[in-house]
C-alpha cells in the first residue's frame, strides 16, 4: 500500500511540474491586406430552410485559398495541408474548413479577386434556429481580424423554434484554435486563437478566462493570438469564457466554449 501511495504521489508531482512549465504568451496579429472581405450569400438572415441538409454560399474578396501563408509565422507553428481556408462554424460546433474550388475564381478581366463558394454543411441540422459564423484563416489557423473579415447570420430549419438564445448585437466570443490533431515538433508552440465581436478586452473590463486541461487558468486581457508552450503529446482540452468586469460570464452560449485537441 505504501508503495502504491508513493507511486501516486510521484505521478501527481510529475504532472504538477509539467503543468507549471506551460506558458501562454501573446503574439502580434499576422499582417494582412485591408481589402479582404467575406459575405454570407446563403442562407439569408432569418431565412427558413425546408431541409435539414443545409447549403451555404459565401463570397470572398481579395484572399486566395489553398496555399501556405507566405510569412514568418507559417515557419514557426503547424500548418494545415488545406492551406489558407475559410473556417465555418454552425451554432457553437467546432469549425470545418473549406478551400474550393470556387464558382467564379476570376473577374471579367480574368484577374483573381473575388470568388464564390458553395458547399453543404457536413451534418444534418435539427429543427429550429441555427447560427452561421465564417471567417478566412491563415494556413496555420489564425483568423484574419481586419474589418469585414467576419460574417454571421441566423437562420431556421423547418420552423422558427428557438433552440439556444444568442444576442448577435451583444458581446460574444468565437473559439477558433487549437482544434483537431496537431503535428507539433519539439518545443514548437500551439496556437491559441479566438475572435471577438462587439466587445473590447482590458485589465479592468471584459476579459477571456482560459482554462487548460481543467488545471491551468489564465486571464487574457488582450485580443491577440497566443502561443502555448510546454504542452505534452496527447489529448488536451481548452475552455474559453468571456467574462465582464464583475467576473460574471457574459450571457450567450458562444461565450463558454470547450474544445479538445490532440498533439501527435
Amino acid at each position: 500500500m505504501k508503495i502504491l501511495i508513493r507511486c501516486l504521489f510521484l505521478l501527481f508531482a510529475f504532472n504538477l511540474v509539467a503543468y507549471q512549465k506551460v506558458q501562454v504568451v501573446p503574439v502580434d496579429h499576422s499582417k494582412q491586406s485591408e481589402n479582404v472581405r467575406i459575405y454570407i450569400v446563403y442562407p439569408e438572415e432569418n431565412q427558413v430552410d425546408g431541409s435539414s441538409e443545409v447549403w451555404v454560399q459565401l463570397r470572398l474578396r481579395g484572399y486566395p485559398l489553398g496555399n501556405i501563408s507566405n510569412n514568418e509565422r507559417a515557419k514557426e507553428i503547424a500548418n494545415s495541408k488545406l492551406g489558407q481556408s475559410i473556417h465555418v462554424i454552425i451554432d457553437n460546433n467546432p469549425y470545418f474548413a473549406r478551400t474550393g474550388p470556387s464558382l467564379s475564381p476570376f473577374d471579367e478581366e480574368g484577374n483573381y479577386y473575388e470568388s464564390m463558394y458553395r458547399f453543404k454543411v457536413p451534418y444534418s441540422l435539427s429543427q429550429g434556429e441555427h447560427f452561421l459564423r465564417v471567417f478566412p484563416a491563415r494556413s496555420y489557423g489564425e483568423a484574419l481580424r481586419q474589418k469585414g473579415c467576419f460574417a454571421v447570420t441566423n437562420f431556421y430549419v423547418q420552423n422558427k423554434r428557438v433552440n439556444s438564445k444568442m444576442n448577435l448585437s451583444g458581446p460574444y466570443l468565437t473559439y477558433n484554435e487549437p482544434s483537431g490533431f496537431l503535428n507539433i515538433k519539439d518545443k514548437e508552440p500551439v496556437l491559441l486563437d479566438f475572435y471577438l465581436t462587439n466587445v473590447f478586452l482590458s485589465e479592468d473590463g471584459y476579459f477571456v478566462r482560459l482554462t487548460i486541461d481543467n488545471k491551468i487558468k489564465r486571464k487574457l486581457s488582450k485580443w491577440s493570438p497566443y502561443y502555448i508552450y510546454g504542452l505534452r503529446k496527447g489529448k488536451h482540452t481548452i475552455r474559453l469564457e468571456l467574462m465582464d468586469k464583475n467576473i460574471e460570464k457574459v450571457p450567450g452560449f458562444f461565450n463558454d466554449t470547450t474544445r479538445s485537441f490532440t498533439i501527435n
